[in-house]
């Protein structure tokens, strides 16, 4: 692996959740955010409205009900557990095998269950026109095999826009507003695709659609994203239709005293309130969104040389959005864009002192999975070229991909009787392998053990880490071989893993796999570093660079 002092990683740190709002719910015009305070509730907001007929950038707050996920997931698993108690009281099965490291999906059935009742509250203004959302969001979660099919209810919805004296409200009879999002579960990453649309009519005065003025906005929309510890990234393209319709004809002399009225005024802000007020809006715009956090990993070199530690790595983490637009609105065309992006926050990770790595081709692997606590930072001697064992590699992978959290709440079932046979939960590793089982990274043995000690194989790896990021669709249809020269030697449980693999670079094309064989501390720290650049950097590629432009 080529050496690099500097890579891209996602969130806004090691043991806080992304600033990204969960999985794209609500949030129903193309609008970003970002947010200066982690525990705030409250985002610095803007989104575009043409309903001037011209594009005007509208920024203010967004005050929404904070998702707690580690509870979300609780709330999931307690349903699971409630559903394979009344389905399989004598039909245990059991999660274990002496070849394949992962578990197999056991049989389920759909459960359905509420989700997080979410608050959002919009105050907007920009250029002469103020914006207030008011809405509630009731999702209903069906969950079945991995998935879960998210359906919003709105239980209330107020919407206000004024312009130059002119004052739009939401008319929630005759409005309709459509969500639904499907959120593939993975060990390390949840994936999730999503179609909206809406029906909004406001109306002006006492809300009487017999007059006043009527402004109807449209939109279909599709969003896609990732969310995983290390951070979120989420797309969205929405597509509008905009119309008003003038006053009713008994309305119609007034408004041409009005204006003539209005024309004897020699003044430009009166011929521009009289155009705002009175201009017929008719068009089509798409907003095309991005927001995603980004964290830098750089190795600082210590100045003094008389020092424990020769150096160690940073992590800056910011969170930034974008949001570009074209239009076509009363036969004037155009585009533009917007940013925004928080100053970065800075934190050291630990600096481990080894004392058998210097020079070592893995040896900038091996300290930054070491400065994550991903191995053991109590041992100076590493030993890079030995065997990795099953407990130590499933300790890493649970904090590589940030999975486990240390200062996360034991739960009453954490605290039941050890989970196998050959583990104390004094024994170091013990937290790491039970989040590793309980996350479905990996899987005990036959017997009730899990052979912590015992040298995990190179298939073995390949297999939990490409399962723990769900890639299976990456397999091609009909035969296809993994270009390697001893593809023969793949277990039949790792053959596809080994494809998925190589083709998103986790080990090298071609040449020799050697999936038999053990893998060394060193190689397991090189395919770590790997597998958190591929989290980092090809799915940023993905979701952000090939949708928007940024």
């Amino acid at each position: 692996m080529k050496k690099s002092k500097i890579f891209l990683l996602y969130s806004i740190s090691f043991f806080i959740m992304s600033t990204n709002i969960s999985n794209a719910i609500g949030i129903y015009d193309a609008g970003i955010y970002k947010k200066t305070n982690n525990e705030a509730k409250t985002y610095q907001y803007e989104e575009v409205t043409f309903v001037t007929g011209k594009p005007v950038i509208l920024k203010g707050t967004l005050t929404r009900t904070k998702i707690d996920k580690e509870k979300e997931n609780d709330t999931l698993k307690k349903e699971i557990e409630k559903s394979k108690k009344s389905t399989q009281k004598n039909n245990k099965q059991k999660e274990t095998s002496k070849s394949d490291p992962i578990p197999q999906v056991t049989n389920e059935v759909p459960i359905t269950y509420k989700g997080t009742k979410i608050n959002e509250k919009y105050t907007l203004s920009g250029e002469g026109i103020t914006l207030t959302r008011d809405l509630t969001i009731s999702p209903v979660n069906e969950y079945y095999r991995g998935q879960i099919v998210q359906t919003e209810e709105i239980s209330k919805i107020k919407e206000t826009i004024t312009t130059s004296g002119q004052t739009y409200n939401l008319d929630s009879n005759l409005s309709e507003i459509s969500e639904s999002i499907v959120i593939d579960k993975k060990p390390a990453i949840d994936y999730y695709a999503g179609n909206s649309n809406f029906y909004k009519v406001y109306t002006t005065g006492t809300g009487n659609t017999n007059t006043g003025k009527k402004l109807i906005i449209q939109m279909d929309g599709k969003s896609s994203g990732y969310d995983e510890f290390w951070g979120s990234t989420e797309t969205k393209i929405m597509n509008y239709t905009i119309t008003t319709e003038q006053e009713a004809a008994t309305n119609n002399n007034n408004r041409s005293n009005n204006t003539n009225n209005n024309n004897n005024n020699n003044g430009n802000n009166n011929t521009n309130n009289n155009n705002n007020t009175n201009t017929v809006v008719n068009g089509t715009y798409t907003v095309k969104t991005s927001q995603n956090t980004i964290k830098d990993l750089i190795y600082s070199e210590n100045d003094p040389k008389k020092i424990s530690f020769r150096g160690g790595y940073i992590i800056t983490s910011q969170n930034n959005a974008a949001m570009e637009y074209t239009y076509d609105i009363n036969g004037i065309t155009g585009k533009g864009q917007s940013e925004n992006e928080n100053l970065p926050e800075i934190q050291r990770l630990f600096a481990p002192v080894l004392t058998d790595v210097q020079g070592h081709y893995a040896e900038e692997a091996i300290k930054i999975i070491t400065s994550m606590n991903g191995f053991d930072m109590a041992k100076k001697v590493f030993l890079p070229n030995a065997p990795i064992s099953r407990d130590e590699f499933a300790r890493a992978v649970v904090v590589t991909s940030g999975i486990y959290n240390p200062n996360a709440k034991k739960t009453t079932s954490m605290l039941k009787e050890e989970l196998f046979s050959d583990m104390k939960k004094s024994d170091v590793n013990y937290d790491y392998v039970k989040k590793a089982v309980d996350s479905k990274i990996m899987i005990g043995r036959d017997d009730n053990k899990f052979e912590p000690k015992n040298p995990l194989t190179r298939a073995e790896a390949v297999r939990i880490l490409t399962n723990s990021l769900g890639l299976e669709s990456l397999i091609p249809n009909g035969k296809y071989n993994t270009g390697f020269e001893d593809e023969s030697q793949i277990p039949p449980w790792a053959f596809e893993s080994a494809y998925i693999a190589q083709d998103i670079g986790l080990i090298e094309k071609g040449g020799a796999f050697r999936p038999n064989e053990s893998l060394t501390k060193a190689d397991a720290s090189e395919l770590l570093l790997r597998y958190i650049n591929y989290m980092t950097g090809d799915l940023k590629e993905d979701y952000m660079q090939r949708i928007l432009n940024y």
